[in-house]
Parts: C-alpha cells; structure tokens; sequence
C-alpha cells in the first residue's frame, strides 16, 4: 500500500536498506506481480553499482548529519592562473663603486579556487521524525480503514449467512412439526378408530348379555307365575261349542 514502510533487498550485492512506498501500478492482465515505486530513507548504493555517482555519498553523508546538500556534480576547480612576469628592479645609484643587479624571485602566485557553494539548509533531525510520524500515523489510519472496511464487509457476510442459516433452519423446523403434527394425528386418528371398534365390540357384547340376562329373569318370572296361577285357578272342562 501507497505510505507503507518496506524493506529492500539486493541479494547480488548482499544489502538491505529501507524506504517507503510511493505508488502502485496495476498488473496488465495475464502478469503476475505488480511493479512498485519506492523513495529510499537513506540514499546508498543499494543495486550494486560499480561506479555510482560521487554526489550519491556525499547526499547520504549530509542527511545521516542532518544536513542536505545540492545534488548537482561537484564543479571542478578552474586552471590556476599564470604566474605574472618578473618584475625589474631598477639598480640604485651608488657614488663610488657599482654593484652588481641581483635578480629577484617572481612572485608565488597560488591558484585561484573557487569557493565551495554555501550549504543548502536541509531538515532537521526533529523535521524528520516529524514527518516519519506523520507518514506512520498516515499509513495506521490508512490501515485502520482497510481493517473497518474489511471487518464491515465480513460482518455483512456473516450475518447474511447468519440469516440464511436461521431461515433454513426455520424452514426445516417447519416441515418436521408439519410432518410431526401429520403423523400424530394419523396415529391419533388410528387410535381412536381402534379405541370405537373396540368399544363398539364391548357396547355390542355387554348389551347381547344384558338383554340375555334380561330375557332369562323374564323367562324366569314368567314360569313362576304361570306356576302359581296353575296352582290357584281350578282347570275347568272345555265346554263344547253348540254349532248353529
């Protein structure tokens, strides 16, 4: 992600150094990979370079102090100038006897170099940590929202199935109780057929005894009292009927 503090790796060179991601390009399709820009903390000749650029150290060696330099090559000096011609000295008069002129020395004339440009005022080590703080706090927040995006699409997700699941198991519940409630009432209904048959058998079978029962003591009652009557009554003859 763009802000995030990585760590690069040359294994042919054998270094390591740190740096910050500052863009992402996205993959043409049937690539794998995607190709990253990453600005280094500290400048170094990380790839292996057999010969980097003179400005490379001396950049790395005023941001380690807390200072920056230009980044342009260093001029070079100019061509010191040539010496001047010798001056002549002219002889003094003497009154009596002439001496000899003795030569004398030209002057040392030191090369002219130029003065090195005045340093560029660079951060601070407190401007630094500053801006490595915000760049942090930047990359948590960043990261913070990824996470509440990611936790509220899974939340979304898990009650979603949530819901599905408790409406499957709604459903399923539904149909065993209908399938319960059918199977009760069939052997319900079952049941109390058996229950009617066998009443009906019980009604069927006591009533045939009680109205045995009854027509035995009827029959018992009615041969008492034909018995007493025959006893009491006197039989008389049958009486012929006169025919007209």
């Amino acid at each position: 992600m763009v802000g995030m503090l990585v760590t690069l790796e040359c294994p042919k060179a054998g270094t390591s150094g740190k740096g910050v991601c500052v863009r992402v390009w996205d993959s043409p399709p049937g690539v794998a990979g995607r190709e990253i820009a990453v600005q280094l903390i500290k400048p170094q000749n990380l790839w292996g370079v057999p010969n980097p650029p003179p400005d490379w150290e001396i950049v790395a060696k005023a941001m380690v102090q807390g200072r920056g330099v230009q980044t342009e090559r260093p001029v070079r000096p100019a061509a010191p100038a040539a010496p001047a011609a010798p001056a002549h000295v002219a002889v003094p008069r003497a009154p009596a006897i002439p001496q000899a002129v003795a030569p004398v020395a030209p002057p040392v004339v030191a090369p002219v170099r130029p003065a090195p440009p005045p340093p560029v005022a660079g951060p601070t080590t407190e401007q630094r940590l500053a801006e490595l703080e915000r760049r942090a706090t930047q990359l948590v927040e960043s990261v913070l929202d990824i996470m509440r995006g990611q936790a509220e699409e899974l939340t979304r997700n898990c009650l979603e199935e949530f819901r599905q699941q408790v409406d499957a198991l709604i459903e399923d519940g539904e149909g065993r109780l209908r399938e319960g409630f059918q199977q009760a009432s069939e052997e319900s209904s079952a049941s109390l057929i058996g229950l009617r048959t066998d009443l009906m058998e019980q009604m069927t079978s006591r009533a045939a005894q009680l109205i045995r029962s009854i027509e035995d003591s009827l029959r018992t009652r009615l041969r008492s009292q034909l018995a007493g009557a025959d006893k009491t009554v006197p039989v008389k003859p049958p009486e012929r009927v006169r025919e007209k």
